[in-house]
């Protein structure tokens, strides 16, 4: 009887927990401490499982080919190891080109400079850091090839540097078991990694969901007037290039000759120029208060389908609700037109009217000019969903392609080469003065951690967990050097012993709060211990390689905090120094700029200025956002401006007033508040002329710069301060 109840309650229990596990609910909260290792996600789990048996077949096939670093093939599947299948294989080929490269310049270079190590070092330091700085002007993986180039030519000469004579044999093992490594986690990531295609297009399908549900709930609260609105559409643009970069993985899975990536990206490129539309309106509209009552409505009901979008795009089939909603946007468009072409035809009667007041034709003309912005506003969230419904059904004869529009940075990647070069010298400096005969294990791996680390902008903060991360890696394996490993006979049993080490390193990778301690981890325990065919490492030979690697490492880490240490605050002034000249160029027609391009520019830096923030934004970052999205808007307005003036149709006073307004911000410098009075000049000259003008064409084209300059002359009065770069920025002092 007892027997009977503890076998249905342990049926009971047992059937619980598988429920949870496929759910993915454990029971533990996530923020818990250790909770990635007590109660890890099926998913989670899934990873570091596979990774660590990738690992550990890697490391075999290495033991059995004879390889003579066989520790690498293990390294290189933990280094190659992504989230996402698309991240996967894109790092795979990028590492494999870059070792295949990084291979024969370390023999170009060995053979160049025997024995010279004091010509060696130098030309290869410059060498690796060209590689880094070119390496800060490409993107995603692209980038880690280049430094791939650079730490692989640097290990294999540092490895051969005392058998110059087998340069060509230790460059051909390391491209094998790097590309050992890589054919081992590929192989069992693909034998897992079932319905690729469509786990891609539903990932680009729920990140647009999200972006488009985003956007739509900020604009929202920038046309009603709340202050929420502002912010969501300052963290939605921050976030625009990170989406952008994962729509690339999501495009690889997918396979080739598919457009849903451009399409994806063109979405995301809409919804931020929908954004800098909707803050110029919102500005507009609180300029132009009270709002007039016609606009009213058709602000009204373009809110209510704001509103509605997001739970409609969450539906069962998503094409047919955007394709709904398309139709919604499309009567609204419609009657926001309508209602600018009866306000035009309401202006045209007042004007010819005798007793007709200028405030009325005032009213009118301001109605007009917000039905017409609001119409482009709901074009371009058309636009928008047009390629959404684009990447999720596409046309067999699509060939639609979206061009990326990428800054690049001299002066970020000029620190960054110097940053790789001098820690690369640092490091065969301490060998050659101290002739350790570990010491090219110790400037080996101070050339993997500052190259792999010198392309990103904040150096310090991305390597911040490496070192720690190489810590554990060395208490690891000294307990299983020193305790496990002596009592091993057989390669099978040396693969039992690292299984459980490596697992918890996978599971680690996967928690957000250690990738980086867990990434070095996973990375450096293979080369600590050493596993080989013949021979065991003991404990001369792991108390000279073990404090070697942590030192080489702490050596690359310190390098990026003294040499040309990263600080946020002059990081800061020296991008918004960036931000107040490329607006100047612009007005000046010194630079030519699309919207599109301007607008990625714009969405970069601002990702900038929140990745310098931290996790806790403080109010100087808050009011660095707020200046350079309102550079952005007045970039924007610059464009618009210069589009009527490209017309040639407008008077030559009238002209000389929008070409006065772009010399004021082309020549501005210092804490001046010109640029403002000059738009609220140019505006009060303008405005008249397009209540007077009889000719609808001229009308138009002064209508649009009567537009521009109410929000332009708002932005430059708020921004004055941020504007004058000859000082830093500071917030003003409360009274």
């Amino acid at each position: 009887m007892h027997v009977s109840s503890f076998s249905d309650r342990l049926s009971q229990q047992m059937h619980a927990w598988a429920t949870r596990l496929s759910l993915g609910r454990t029971g533990l909260s996530e923020n818990a401490p250790l909770a990635w290792l007590i109660a890890p996600s099926p998913a989670n789990l899934g990873f570091a499982l596979r990774t660590t048996f990738a690992a550990l077949l890697a490391l075999s096939l290495a033991l059995w080919m004879e390889l003579d670093s066989p520790q690498w093939a293990a390294m290189t599947t933990w280094i190659v190891a992504q989230n996402s299948r698309g991240q996967s294989i894109s790092k795979a080929k990028w590492r494999l080109i870059g070792t295949c490269i990084g291979a024969i310049s370390g023999i170009a270079f060995l053979a160049a400079f025997p024995q010279e190590p004091w010509l060696l070092f130098p030309l290869l330091a410059l060498g690796a850091g060209a590689c880094c700085a070119e390496a800060t002007f490409l993107r995603n993986f692209r980038s880690y090839a280049l430094v791939l180039v650079a730490f692989t030519c640097t290990i294999i000469v540092l490895s051969a540097a005392n058998q110059p004579d087998n340069v060509f044999m230790i460059a051909v093992s390391r491209t094998t078991y790097i590309t050992l490594g890589i054919v081992c986690e590929s192989t069992l990531a693909g034998l897992f990694a079932p319905r690729l295609n469509t786990v891609a297009h539903e990932e680009i399908r729920s990140r647009l969901q999200d972006a488009l549900s985003g956007a739509c709930l900020s604009m929202t609260g920038l046309l009603l007037g709340e202050k929420d609105g502002l912010f969501r559409s300052r963290a939605l643009m921050g976030s625009i290039p990170s989406l952008a970069d994962q729509v690339e993985f999501s495009e690889i899975e997918l396979g080739p000759h598919a457009h849903v990536g451009d399409h994806a990206r063109a979405v995301l490129a809409s919804i931020s120029t929908f954004l800098a539309r909707g803050l110029s309106m919102h500005i507009h509209m609180e300029a132009a208060a009270p709002l007039p009552e016609t606009f009213k409505k058709s602000l009204s009901d373009f809110a209510q389908i704001l509103k509605t979008i997001p739970d409609h795009l969450k539906n069962s089939d998503p094409v047919e609700a955007a394709r709904q909603i398309r139709a919604d946007l499309y009567h609204a468009r419609t009657n926001c037109l309508q209602t600018a072409t009866d306000t035009l035809i309401l202006f045209e009667q007042a004007r010819t009217h005798p007793n007709s007041s200028e405030e009325l034709m005032r009213d009118l003309l301001e109605s007009r000019i917000l039905a017409t912005a609001l119409a482009k506003l709901i074009l371009e969230l058309d636009e928008a969903l047009e390629h959404f419904i684009a990447t999720q059904d596409p046309s067999p004869k699509d060939h639609f392609r979206f061009a990326q529009h990428i800054e690049k940075d001299p002066v970020l990647a000029l620190n960054n080469g110097l940053r790789a070069a001098a820690a690369i010298c640092i490091g065969g400096l301490i060998w050659e003065v101290t002739a350790w005969p570990d010491g090219s294990t110790l400037a080996m791996f101070v050339a993997v951690t500052s190259t792999r680390f010198s392309s990103f902008e904040n150096p310090v903060l991305a390597s911040s967990g490496f070192l720690r991360g190489a810590v554990w890696a060395a208490v690891v394996s000294w307990f299983l050097v020193f305790l496990v490993l002596p009592d091993q006979a057989s390669n099978e049993t040396l693969l039992a012993s690292l299984f459980f080490p490596m697992l918890v390193g996978g599971l680690a990778l996967r928690a957000p709060n250690s990738i980086g301690t867990a990434a070095a981890y996973n990375n450096f325990m293979p080369f600590m211990i050493g596993p080989a065919n013949h021979s065991r490492m003991n404990e001369i030979i792991w108390f000279n390689t073990t404090p070697a690697v942590v030192l080489g490492i702490a050596l690359g880490v310190w390098a990026f905090r003294l040499v040309l240490p990263f600080d946020a605050a002059a990081e800061r002034w020296r991008l918004r120094r960036k931000l107040v000249r490329d607006l100047r160029r612009l007005a000046a027609q010194k630079s030519t700029f699309t919207p599109a391009e301007w607008m990625a520019r714009s969405c970069g830096r601002i990702a900038q200025i929140i990745h310098h923030a931290g996790v806790k934004p403080d109010a100087l970052t808050e009011a660095y956002l707020a200046g350079a999205m309102g550079i952005m808007t007045v970039g924007l307005l610059v464009l618009r401006i210069q589009h009527v003036l490209e017309h040639h149709a407008l008077s030559p006073e009238q002209t000389q007033l929008l070409q006065s307004v772009m010399h004021s911000i082309a020549t501005l410098h210092g804490h001046t508040t010109q640029p403002a009075e000059t738009a609220a000049n140019a505006l009060a000259q303008l405005r008249p002329a397009a209540l007077r003008e009889p000719n609808l064409s001229l009308q138009m084209d002064l209508t649009r710069a009567v537009g521009s300059l109410e929000v332009m002359k708002r932005e430059l009065a708020d921004n004055v301060t941020f504007l004058d770069t000859t000082r830093r920025f500071h917030l003003p002092v409360a009274a």
